[in-house]
């Protein structure tokens, strides 16, 4: 089984893919990945804005499915079987949903909520640096602004809005439909 992830930054995308590595063994493949270990060989900060900076030009320069054919490959190569897609983008989510046996996730949470989780994380180097204007207006991104439209295409719509065991009990019944996984 292959699981899509779509949401907004810190809507809970990271802390789901997680909760099914660490409960089902599933494998966690993120977009960002790719992008920041081009960053890192390049010595530059693994910042947001980079990655989006970063993620736009490979697209323009190398076509738009060069993200998600990337990942792909890396996805062929996992013998798990559940397999955690995280970060869709633009048009990935089609050919994410594409791929035999995947099923997309929409994790959404309100802005207010995001921008909390922001100030308290320190995963990259431009957290808790921006006002709430700043990240609103990121929000504007190309590689942002569209991930309500894709959320309205997945299967699933998780408000994580609860605790983290509401949202670990949305993802369990999704898991057990689809597996039978208990």
């Amino acid at each position: 089984m292959i699981i899509g992830l779509v949401g907004e930054k810190l809507a809970g995308k990271d802390t789901a893919a997680n909760y099914l590595a660490e409960k089902y063994g599933a494998a966690h493949f993120r977009f960002t990945h790719i992008l920041d270990a081009i960053l890192e060989d390049l010595s530059l900060p693994i910042s947001r804005q980079n990655e989006i900076d970063l993620g736009l030009g490979l697209r323009k320069i190398f076509g738009e499915h060069v993200l998600v054919n990337a990942l792909e490959k890396r996805v062929s190569k996992s013998w798990a079987k559940i397999i955690v897609v995280n970060g869709i983008r633009m048009d990935e989510m089609e050919i994410v949903k594409s791929w035999e046996g995947a099923k997309t996730i929409y994790i959404t949470a309100p802005l207010e909520t995001r921008f909390e989780r922001y100030n308290i994380r320190h995963e990259k180097v431009d957290d808790a640096q921006m006002d709430l204007r700043q990240f609103t207006e990121q929000e504007k991104a190309p590689t942002e602004i569209g991930i309500p439209d894709l959320g309205k295409k997945a299967d699933y719509k998780i408000e994580n809005t609860g605790s983290l065991e509401d949202m670990y009990r949305k993802l369990d019944e999704i898991i057990t439909k689809h597996t039978g996984i208990v």
